[in-house]
């Protein structure tokens, strides 16, 4: 590996950990939505009338139109009483985390406004009176942007934990790892740095950091999914 290269890579996520105004002001932003009493009808109210449109093109690919037969089978496994309401749960699956949100309750053409709206969206009907909402973000959630750090376990095996790698609260492993090769090929104190935790608080560098250590990854299945993408 390029011992430069990875002292850049360092150096980069130490200079990230100084940029605190702008975190500072969408802080401030979040707690005035928090307090400022939105009720859940007026969420949903939100979700069912914001235009997408423009920000789904500047961010990625728009999503193909839900057909009308798949809409009409999700309602149709929830009853055919269009006054009859049903409790919505939003599951948010990012890169690392997943978040739920109790979107409260809609009534059938509620729903189907919703689901045309966004097609983009996994809905599984969980009972006549549940839905269960699934959208996929390509970020680290907000808890993760709090508390992940990547660490080597005792056998070498690459991780992701929620807190302190101390606490063992293992989310996710990558791969495992030639350490021996690993010591050995990069600066002294690197090593215990990654035993003690690198901490990660974006995608970038959630993503750097894999990419870096991925060099010292044991062939085999995680290997050979990092080659192709996964």
């Amino acid at each position: 590996m390029n011992t430069l290269k990875f002292r850049k890579q360092l150096k980069r996520r130490w200079r990230r950990g100084k940029r605190t105004a702008w975190m500072a002001a969408s802080l401030v932003a979040i707690t005035i939505l928090a307090y400022s009493g939105l009720s859940i009808s007026s969420h949903i109210e939100r979700l069912l009338t914001t235009n997408f449109s423009e920000a789904a093109t500047a961010m990625a690919p728009v999503a193909e139109e839900r057909s009308e037969e798949e809409v009409q089978s999700i309602l149709g496994q929830l009853g055919s009483e269009t006054d009859r309401l049903t409790s919505v749960v939003m599951e948010t699956h990012y890169i690392c985390g997943i978040e739920t949100e109790q979107l409260g309750k809609m009534a059938i053409p509620q729903l189907k406004v919703l689901l045309q709206q966004h097609p983009e969206w996994e809905a599984e009907v969980v009972s006549t009176d549940a839905l269960q909402i699934k959208k996929q973000v390509d970020d680290l959630s907000p808890l993760c942007k709090e508390q992940a750090y990547i660490s080597v376990d005792a056998v070498g095996n690459l991780n992701l934990y929620e807190g302190r790698p101390a606490e063992e609260k293992v989310i996710r492993t990558f791969f495992q790892m030639d350490v021996g090769s690993l010591e050995s090929s990069l600066p002294e104190g690197i090593l215990e740095q990654l035993q003690q935790g690198i901490r990660v608080q974006d995608k970038d560098e959630y993503n750097s950091v894999i990419s870096t250590f991925s060099d010292y990854a044991i062939d085999g299945p995680h290997k050979e999914e990092l080659r192709n993408g996964g």
